[in-house]
């Protein structure tokens, strides 16, 4: 501070548990007025640096006030600097920030210096940089005039030396935005503060939560200075660790010295140990039985974030057994600070967070991200599934209704294989969904999607005409009631009306693509917090515990990558531009985290720290400070201050819920539960696993078809049954037909039918390739069948038969058969696979899917002489048959499916008892839980 101010009194206090005690006694008799004559509260100030520190602050004065006069305290109002500063208006209002990233990527845009789909983030990552240049360039100024002098002063002595590129880059644009006459938001921080120097009439009393030149910007300091010159300023800082003789203070220093050149840590901890025990050195690591951290301080590692979140959880809990009423839980690791917050409020213990949550993150911030990706995906059926399911759209349509279209949009989706575009969701819609009032709601909100996609689909507009194009949109879909309700989405709609009235101006156009790139960072720069809820564990980070007396604090998250010094995003000027510019490095960011850490320590009684030693199977390391504080000591006092995860016990309503060991599931339904209508495929899982056709067709539990993102075997195979359906529908017969014409007319009959596929994926070509190659083979294989003297009779054949139950019930097996011969035999049904011959052979003897179509076609006065697959998958086509009494296999067959619905009738059980080659692709596996049994 400059000697130049006669009425500052500063005082650094002792970091720890005394600080607001001692702080609230030194200030008492500086607010407080002679008697008589009448406090004048309103002039009167408490600066500190975070709010949650002024409500502890006003009880250790009530509680100081109480134990000297015991009368009643007026207390003046407890802001922090910047709120107070808040209440300054201005003459030229301040640039916004959404205006001036807007002038930014203007600037970055005209001169060509970076791609385009990266200016915004350069943009963003210069603003926050001439943010520092301002706060460290500029002290306090007398008026506007002054302080752009201050700024051309600082860009002259800076723009003299030899600068990088990127150093240059961001002066010369530093010094642009300067030139618009309208301060940014840290020069008008300093002209507000320089307002409240003229009008300064009462005593001020600060507290801060560090040392003043680390804890405060050049315009702060000279703030307090310029104020003391008129009113009494008392001003308490926690004393620097260094110059603090307590134990713990010289522990800490011992552990992170501030010289370069230092003994050994082992020597270090040993001159400590004998310092503290007053013993000599050579025999400190075995005379002092507990050193400072002990007790105080725990490190626990864990494996997983599981079960560090547990372990956390199981740690908070005990802390509230013990009666603690005062906990935080420092977030350096967001994901597991989720999980410890589910897992505590499993168990009713709610967390009050004041570090908030990212918008991105919130479920509100989700659906209008879903809109967004709907649009520019060109209605990309997952994105437009998950939009329709969220819970903010459709405000005036029942929910139950809601989900009721959706989930019949959803099977006409994937029945139709219908990948994107409304008109192909249209379509399916059309053709796929079985008509009744699902269906017709499911269009309306498809035609409602349309609306809110043409509203996005504009030509380029400004920034706030987008905004505006977005509400809308929100509108057509029914989202902005529900999003009005909810707390993020409240922030986010207010968010963009507040972007609108700044940006309304702008003549800057933009395309979709880059306003949405705008709107991502705003979402990711902008958090919400819950300030609803009152906990004795409160969320937080490592800067806002500063000083706090909280009784015991949980950091989650120490190891190397998390908990480190909070640097700004660099991904275009790192440390050395930065350097160059007279900013802030790595340097002094390591340095405030240690100070964060000490005042931590100092402060709370209790901390512990949970990390992950190892993810993934990974070994991590922990974080630096802390390995060096339990490396020393460890030399000192034998204590490591790590210990073992505690566990955390499971709620007391699920004791009697806690299952059992998993025994092979044996569920028995009742007969009005049993389906009447069976395919055959169906028939085949009841046969393969009684489980699977139990949830598969009783509880209704099958997968729905998934749309083929790619051509996958199967579709490859139904566009093959369909080349061959066509070509036998003109060709029943290749006698009198030459080998060329009829080679040429299945080509061309493969590339008709190949052509969509293949237009609407190219990859799609090397399936249609691989079916070439077996063109021939095929043309060969059916002359041989013709001289054999069969001839092909229809392709793709539905067939339904009504067998008789031995209780009196019926049952109705349906299938399609892919292609029926008739021949001197009789009839011959036949089966087309794209697969090897050995592969079919391979599982030949357990097959039950042919005899199945013999028993179909006896119900139309067929019989079936013979069934065989079709291998097409090899160089040589052959035809391999099911069995040999053809007949016999299917009256086996049609008693083994009579005989079992009858048992199921009866309540017999359907185990889980697949083969393995079955259950490794089963769905069900995870409700069967065949691997534990």
């Amino acid at each position: 501070m400059p000697d130049s101010a006669p009425l500052l009194t500063c005082h650094a206090l002792p970091p720890g548990e005394d600080f607001l005690p001692t702080a609230a006694r030194l200030i008492l008799p500086f607010i407080q007025t002679p008697a008589g004559s009448g406090p004048d509260l309103g002039q009167r100030r408490l600066i500190v640096p975070g709010l949650p520190l002024a409500s502890e602050l006003r009880r250790e004065l009530g509680r100081e006030s109480g134990r000297s006069n015991g009368g009643p305290l007026f207390l003046p109002p407890c802001e922090t600097l910047a709120r107070w500063a808040g209440t300054v208006m201005l003459e030229n209002p301040p640039l916004p920030e959404s205006e001036r990233l807007l002038l930014l990527r203007q600037a970055l845009a005209e001169r060509g210096w970076f791609d385009d789909g990266a200016l915004w983030g350069v943009a963003a990552e210069m603003a926050a940089l001439f943010d520092e240049l301002t706060t460290h360039a500029v002290a306090l100024p007398g008026d506007e005039a002054a302080f752009l002098a201050q700024l051309e002063a600082a860009y002259r002595l800076r723009a003299s030396a030899p600068l990088a590129f990127e150093a240059r880059v961001v002066h010369e644009l530093w010094r642009v935005l300067a030139s618009l006459g309208r301060p940014d938001a840290p020069g008008a921080y300093a002209l507000r503060l320089a307002r409240l120097v003229e009008a300064a009439s009462a005593p001020l009393v600060v507290i801060l939560d560090g040392p003043p030149d680390s804890a405060c910007a050049p315009a702060e300091r000279e703030f307090f200075a310029r104020y003391a010159e008129r009113q009494p300023v008392l001003l308490l800082h926690p004393q620097h660790r260094v110059a603090d003789p307590a134990p713990l203070a010289r522990l800490l220093a011992t552990a992170w010295p501030a010289a370069d050149e230092v003994p050994p840590l082992a020597e270090r901890a040993a001159a400590l140990s004998a310092e503290l025990s007053a013993e000599p050195a050579a025999s400190a690591f075995a005379t002092t039985p507990a050193g400072p951290l002990s007790g105080r301080l725990a490190i626990l590692a864990a494996r997983g974030r599981e079960q560090e979140a547990r372990a956390a959880a199981a740690t908070v809990l005990g802390w509230l057994a013990e009666g603690k009423r005062r906990i935080a839980l420092i977030a350096q690791d967001r994901l597991v600070a989720r999980r410890v917050r589910a897992l505590l409020e499993r168990r009713e213990v709610l967390v009050a967070d004041e570090a908030g949550w990212k918008l991105s993150t919130s479920r509100a911030g989700a659906a209008i991200d879903g809109l967004l990706e709907t649009t520019a995906a060109n209605v990309y059926y997952r994105d437009l599934l998950d939009l329709l399911k969220s819970p903010f759209l459709f405000d005036d349509v029942e929910e139950g209704l809601r989900k009721a279209a959706v989930f019949t949009l959803e099977r006409a989706v994937r029945d139709a294989n219908a990948r994107s575009g409304l008109g192909a969701m249209g379509r399916a819609l059309e053709h796929k969904a079985p008509p009744g009032a699902a269906a017709r709601l499911a269009g309306e909100l498809l035609n409602r999607v349309a609306v809110a996609v043409r509203i996005l689909s504009g030509r380029d507009t400004g920034i706030a005409d987008w905004a505006g194009r977005l509400e809308r949109a929100l509108e057509a879909v029914g989202a902005i009631s529900r999003l009005g309700d909810d707390a993020a989405g409240a922030v986010i709609l207010d968010l963009l009306a507040r972007r609108r009235e700044e940006l309304g101006a702008s003549e800057a156009r933009f395309g979709f693509s880059v306003w949405r790139d705008w709107l991502n960072r705003e979402l990711e720069s902008e958090t919400f917090r819950d300030h609803s809820i009152d906990s004795p564990v409160t969320m937080t980070h490592l800067a806002a515990a500063r000083l706090r007396p909280f009784e015991a604090a949980l950091i989650l998250g120490g190891d190397a990558e998390r908990l480190r010094p909070a640097e700004p995003p660099a991904a275009f000027f790192n440390q050395a531009v930065r350097q160059e510019l007279g900013l802030p490095t790595r340097a002094v960011a390591q340095e405030r985290l240690r100070q964060d850490l000490s005042l931590l320590l100092a402060s709370v009684p209790q901390v512990v720290v949970t990390w992950q030693s190892e993810q993934e199977g990974e070994a991590c390391l922990l974080a630096p400070e802390l390995d060096r504080l339990s490396a020393l000591h460890r030399f000192a006092w034998g204590d490591g201050l790590q210990g073992l995860a505690p566990r955390l016990p499971d709620p007391p309503e699920s004791d009697t819920a806690r299952p059992g060991p998993t025994r092979q599931p044996l569920p028995s339904v009742a007969a009005t539960q049993v389906p009447a209508r069976v395919s055959v495929s169906a028939y085949g899982t009841l046969v393969a696993c009684p489980y699977r056709f139990f949830a598969r067709h009783i509880l209704g539990l099958g997968e729905l078809e998934e749309v083929s993102e790619e051509m996958e075997k199967r579709d490859y195979g139904e566009l093959v049954h369909k080349v061959l359906e066509r070509f036998h529908g003109e060709f029943p017969s290749l006698s009198g037909v030459t080998d060329a014409a009829a080679l040429a007319r299945l080509q061309a009959l493969t590339e008709e039918v190949f052509a969509p596929a293949i237009n609407d994926n190219y990859l799609a070509l090397g399936w249609r390739l691989r079916w070439e190659k077996r063109q021939t083979p095929y043309l060969a294989w059916q002359r041989r069948w013709e001289e054999e003297g069969w001839r092909w009779e229809r392709a793709e054949w539905p067939l339904a038969r009504r067998l008789s139950l031995g209780d009196g019930g019926e049952v109705e097996l349906y299938g399609r058969i892919d292609r029926a011969d008739r021949g001197p035999e009789g009839l011959a049904l036949l089966d087309y696979k794209t697969r090897s011959r050995s592969a079919l052979k391979a599982h030949l003897e357990e097959d039950v899917q042919l005899a199945a179509y013999a028993v179909l076609a006896g119900g139309v006065d067929e019989v079936a002489h013979r069934a065989a697959y079709l291998a097409l998958d090899d160089d040589k086509v052959e035809a391999v048959s099911a069995a040999e009494d053809l007949a016999a296999a299917a009256a086996a067959q049609s008693a083994r499916l009579t005989e079992s619905l009858a048992a199921m009738r009866a309540g017999s059980p359907l185990p889980a008892h697949g083969a393995t080659r079955i259950c490794d692709y089963c769905e069900m596996a995870g409700l069967c839980r065949r691997d534990y049994f």
